[in-house]
């Protein structure tokens, strides 16, 4: 991840880089993260102009994330007269009344779901931000038509979209239930979590310092069943944070027509990278995200994690 002092820029294009974002958001950062909650149903009224403009152009910046992946965001409207649309469009009625939708496209590359969660979670922590509900949808939905919505070109895929709208003042049936059934509230304590130095060496937030917040944002995140598969490892040097996926025996959905496969695990993984980063923004703990090669030798790992990325804390 390159950054020239306003955005990362590479063969796709322009994105903005953390403090660059943190600018275009009315309340401090860490807020939105601790407000911002999945909503299934919705109000069946339009946004407001102001609402859709403001969103429209934070998404039109999102060109490609910290790894160089394309992206291309877009505030789409479900085709049809009302929220019924939504049976088309293969939510399974998991999605009541929403009519518009933030759909995400990312360009296929090593990095590709690592860059689509983190910038699409940046959108939806702006819409958040917004005082707008929103709901990550990565298996459940069909996404030959989504992809029509947003024009989906050969060199792309689809990992996933979220409903975008006025929330209900309370919560449908069917949404609590799909809440209690992926305990969709709770979140595994920090020491099973973050460690320091080796996998058997729990981090304390205390011990973290400057970096409990950045941390604690991490563990708050949103994720594929609510696995929670970020695992953090600080390294031995001041501000150098190892991000690991403790893989699920099995987690990918159908893309398309069923022959490729998506590991939205891997954009959980952009979903924390990218809560890192923008708190790190906030707090003036300025870093860059990189792919270590060879990957960092930090003992033996546990069954089935894999590193990703590592933030580095920059001087200066």
């Amino acid at each position: 991840m390159s950054e020239d002092g306003h955005g990362f820029r590479g063969q796709f294009g322009y994105t903005p880089s953390p403090m660059e974002a943190l600018r275009h958001f009315d309340q401090p950062i860490f807020a939105v993260i601790q407000g911002r909650s999945s909503r299934r149903s919705y109000e069946e009224r339009p946004l407001e102009p102001r609402l859709r403009e403001s969103l429209s152009s934070f998404l039109a910046e999102i060109r490609q994330g910290p790894f160089g992946s394309g992206l291309r965001l877009a505030l789409c409207e479900a085709r049809g007269a009302s929220g019924r649309a939504l049976r088309g469009y293969g939510t399974y009625g998991m999605i009541q009344g929403a009519r518009s939708f933030i759909v995400g496209a990312v360009t296929k590359g090593p990095s590709d779901l690592e860059d689509f969660g983190y910038g699409f979670e940046l959108a939806i922590l702006r819409a958040t931000d917004l005082g707008l509900g929103t709901c990550w949808l990565g298996g459940t939905l069909d996404r030959s038509l989504f992809g029509d919505l947003i024009r989906l070109r050969p060199s792309e895929r689809l990992p996933a979209v979220s409903p975008v709208g006025h929330a209900t003042a309370r919560r449908a049936l069917r949404d609590q239930v799909v809440r209690l059934g992926a305990r969709s509230a709770t979140r595994k304590p920090a020491a099973e979590l973050f460690f320091d130095g080796a996998f058997d060496r729990p981090l304390s937030m205390g011990a973290a310092g400057l970096f409990a917040e950045c941390l604690e944002a991490v563990r708050l995140g949103p994720s594929a069943s609510n696995m929670q598969p970020w695992r953090i490892l600080r390294d031995g040097r001041a501000g150098v944070f190892h991000f690991f996926c403790q893989r699920a025996r099995t987690y990918t959905v159908p893309d398309g027509l069923g022959l490729l496969k998506l590991d939205l695990q891997r954009a959980d993984m952009g979903i924390a990278l990218c809560h890192f980063s923008l708190v790190a923004g906030q707090l003036g703990l300025h870093g860059r995200l990189e792919v270590l090669h060879p990957a960092p030798e930090v003992g033996p790992l546990p069954p089935r994690m894999v590193y990703r990325a590592s933030f580095i804390q920059e001087e200066g």
